[in-house]
């Protein structure tokens, strides 16, 4: 599962440091990258304590590997090796546009632990959580069409993620009746995602302290094995991640109404909408459900054209522009989502 911050590219990444620098030629596999004496540690531990305050004896194995995940069929968690060691978090940062805080590494640690969950006792295979959550076989696909605001799911990760899959719908629904004060059974009063939250509360109190079907603790791919440089994964993300955008001048005259003409106004719109950017990329794409691939590409697009129309800003305008802008990317990435485009020809 990779639900974040894809690269933006070495052309946004500035000065880095010659320690950071020197990381960047590295091999990861060279790097002896460990979980134990980093606060990852604490984290694991605190995943477990929940667990157990849950009522499972359940405890996954974590280990580093190149992102966020849980190999499919196999109850063990992958984490993003960056988030153990701070020069490579800093990087991850930069690169990356932004790097998971506390609050967000346990959010994808117990989505995992869902996960984990979910193939240690092989519940994907039972007819009653086919008849909750829908066929485990259905195919995985990352261009998945969410319907915002369903009260049929779940939200946990943002973008809608528990409607991508029947597995991710599951990990959601676990995440959220695992995390400490979730009050899940007011949140979702009234929901049809109520019934799979009960249904996860009656799987764990049946469980309990049962051994797990499935021991098989094989990591996928992990830091021991990464041949490529931390630098190749970072340009293997941009290329993964890429979207090409084939828009012209099509929203010209949007930005015509949003900003002044050249000349007009003593500031560049550009620095407004470079400065709105990762704005953009978070909200539109946690509420809209468009890959942040395809939001970054837009807002890169009409930064390009404003910048290319010479357009201006007063400062005074800047907190109208900022919401105009806002409300037009939205528009668009809904366009996308509902219709593959961003505008009829």
């Amino acid at each position: 599962m990779r639900e974040k911050h894809p690269s933006e590219g070495s052309e946004g990444r500035g000065r880095l440091s010659p320690r950071r620098e020197a990381l960047l030629q590295a091999r990861i596999k060279d790097l002896s990258l460990r979980l134990s004496g980093t606060p990852l540690e604490r984290y694991i531990a605190q995943l477990h304590a929940e667990l157990e305050a849950k009522g499972l004896s359940f405890k996954p194995q974590c280990y580093l590997s190149d992102e966020w995940g849980c190999p499919s069929g196999v109850p063990v968690i992958g984490l993003p090796f960056y988030l153990a060691d701070p020069d490579l978090l800093s990087i991850e940062a930069e690169l990356g546009g932004s790097a998971e805080t506390e609050a967000e590494i346990l959010m994808y640690l117990r989505h995992e632990a869902g996960h984990a969950f979910n193939y240690a006792y092989r519940l994907y295979e039972t007819d009653e959580w086919r008849r909750v959550f829908g066929d485990y076989a259905r195919p995985y696909r990352d261009d998945y069409k969410p319907r915002p605001f369903s009260r049929r799911y779940v939200f946990h990760i943002a973008g809608w993620y528990a409607q991508k899959h029947p597995d991710e719908d599951f990990a959601e629904t676990f995440a959220v009746w695992l995390t400490p004060g979730s009050d899940w059974e007011k949140r979702y009063q009234g929901w049809g995602a109520l019934k799979k939250l009960q249904y996860v509360e009656a799987t764990a109190k049946a469980l309990g302290h049962t051994p797990a079907l499935v021991s098989l603790a094989q990591p996928d791919l992990t830091t021991e094995e990464m041949e490529g440089t931390v630098q190749d994964h970072y340009r293997q993300r941009e290329l993964d991640e890429k979207v090409d955008l084939e828009l012209r001048n099509a929203f010209d005259h949007a930005l015509e109404d949003i900003f002044w003409g050249p000349g007009e106004a003593p500031v560049s719109a550009a620095t407004l909408v470079q400065a709105e950017r990762q704005r953009l990329l978070s909200t539109v794409g946690h509420y809209s459900g468009v890959g942040r691939g395809v939001v970054r590409a837009l807002v890169d697009h009409l930064s390009e054209r404003t910048a290319a129309l010479n357009l201006t800003l007063h400062p005074d305008d800047s907190r109208e522009a900022a919401m105009q802008l806002a409300s037009l990317v939205t528009v668009l990435a809904m366009n996308y989502l509902h219709t593959d485009r961003f505008f009829e020809d």
